[in-house]
């Protein structure tokens, strides 16, 4: 995978895209390109491992909700058109304040736009495969280097669904249709693609 250690100490491939985009071995929060890392919601810095955002059998770690999302604007009720305090119309980006890959990493790492990830799926080819006995999408350059990101599944009503199966990272703006919606990088064993999420779900940042 030819990793090179960046000053702050976090490896990244060069995938020798056209941008110049280089990406990270691993998500936010883990140790090797196998581990899941940590979840969170679209626009908010504290992550959660598996173990806090779920158990698995549905029972609630902590409240997900809208009353409870960061940029949530107090009166909003569930059914009624949502009101964000911040990052409210579409297509908005992130300020690096509210960027989790930078606050977790600093320098000059930030979660991926929905530009980079778009050229990412234009320019590697995408393989299902396993990584320590780990399901995810290993993404392949013309260079030859490549990158994998775990099937981490997403975290909805208390538990993880579809873990080991389908997995999604954050792109850092929301969707251009729908503000509550941000937008992300998708990947099951029959693809990958740029797509929009409900910002309560809780993806990976890789």
């Amino acid at each position: 995978m030819d990793v090179i250690i960046l000053g702050n100490g976090f490896e990244y491939v060069d995938l020798g895209l056209p941008s110049g985009t280089l990406w990270a071995t691993c998500n936010v929060g883990a140790s090797k390109p196998s581990d899941y890392g940590l979840y969170f919601q679209w626009g908010d810095t504290i992550g959660y491992t598996a173990g806090q955002v779920g158990n698995g059998d549905g029972k609630k770690q902590f409240s997900i909700d809208w009353i409870d999302y960061k940029w949530h604007l107090s009166g909003n009720k569930f059914g009624e058109k949502i009101k964000f305090k911040k990052y409210d119309t579409p297509g908005a980006k992130l300020e690096l304040e509210d960027d989790a890959a930078h606050v977790h990493m600093g320098g000059d790492w930030h979660i991926p736009t929905p530009t980079q990830i778009q050229e990412l799926l234009d320019n590697a080819t995408n393989n299902w495969t396993t990584v320590d006995d780990v399901s995810g999408m290993k993404f392949t350059s013309e260079n030859g280097k490549s990158i994998f990101i775990p099937a981490m599944g997403i975290v909805w009503e208390g538990c993880i669904d579809f873990c080991d199966s389908y997995g999604s990272i954050w792109s850092s703006m929301v969707s251009a249709d729908h503000f509550d919606c941000g937008q992300c990088l998708d990947f099951h064993s029959g693809g990958a693609y740029l797509d929009d999420y409900d910002t309560l779900l809780f993806d990976g940042i890789s």
